[in-house]
């Protein structure tokens, strides 16, 4: 069956700050989509060694047919989502990433919210504010593969730290976990996945091949990787006049801290 969009996909959106899209790439564009990813996957490797985990952006690889990447952005379930979500008006990125496995070692980020945790500068009070604008920080994953990469805190999404978030990661950003040279492959394994659990109320994003997970980016999330599941995930947002705003507030705020120092 292909995908509709529907009422309940704005309402889990609104609620808990993400919603899954379940099999809205269809066969043919995901058989094109994943040849033109394992060619990315060789060109980052090439480029960042074998743990590179990302390549971004798509279009400026020649070696990489950029229409097939437009094509998914151009599905009607997704356009339906995001307009019905967020408003006809919000744009795509022109830095769409896909997020890899690494080839060797098993590898966790940190805890964060993006556009606000993990820049530098930011006035986290204006910071948690904005993020009252649900038109805001809106990304997506759209997973070629199965993949089981993402942990997000449902709910985390237009609000502050709670008390025992602080308690349990008081630095702002967190901490990733202690991954050691001498670590086995498994310890390392079980570091990022108890890492990852140690948040209260965490949960991990469960996609199939086809699926696209449509979340909010200020809400706590991460992503935890290991090299033995293939990975091929579009990584990607849609943008409206709000984002490019605080982008730019960002750099001011930035460019005053530089001349500060």
């Amino acid at each position: 069956m292909s995908f509709r969009y529907t009422e309940r996909h704005r309402e889990e959106y609104l609620w808990q700050g993400y919603t899954v899209l379940r099999g809205v790439i269809p066969a043919r564009l995901l058989t094109d989509l994943r040849r033109e990813t394992d060619k990315a996957r060789a060109i980052a490797r090439r480029l960042h060694g074998p743990q590179a985990q990302r390549l971004q952006p798509v279009y400026a690889y020649e070696e990489l047919n950029a229409q097939v990447f437009r094509d998914f952005l151009e599905l009607e379930g997704l356009r339906a989502t995001v307009e019905g979500i967020l408003g006809k008006e919000h744009h795509a990125s022109e830095i769409m990433g896909v997020l890899l496995e690494p080839a060797e070692r098993a590898w966790c980020t940190h805890w964060h919210r993006d556009w606000g945790y993990n820049v530098p500068h930011v006035n986290l009070d204006v910071f948690f504010e904005a993020v009252k604008n649900l038109r805001m920080f809106n990304q997506l994953n759209a997973a070629l593969y199965e993949d089981h990469s993402l942990w997000v805190v449902p709910g985390s999404h237009n609000r502050r730290d709670t008390p025992g978030e602080r308690a349990v990661f008081p630095v702002v950003p967190p901490p990733g976990p202690e991954l050691p040279e001498d670590m086995t492959a498994e310890e390392r394994e079980l570091a990022c996945l108890t890492y990852a659990r140690r948040m209260p109320g965490a949960v991990n994003v469960g996609l199939f091949a086809g699926d696209v997970a449509f979340y909010r980016s200020c809400q706590w999330h991460l992503g935890s990787y290991v090299p033995y599941v293939r990975r091929a995930t579009l990584h990607d947002g849609f943008y409206c006049a709000e984002d490019d705003a605080w982008r730019e507030q960002v750099r001011r705020w930035q460019a005053e801290a530089r001349s500060r120092e």
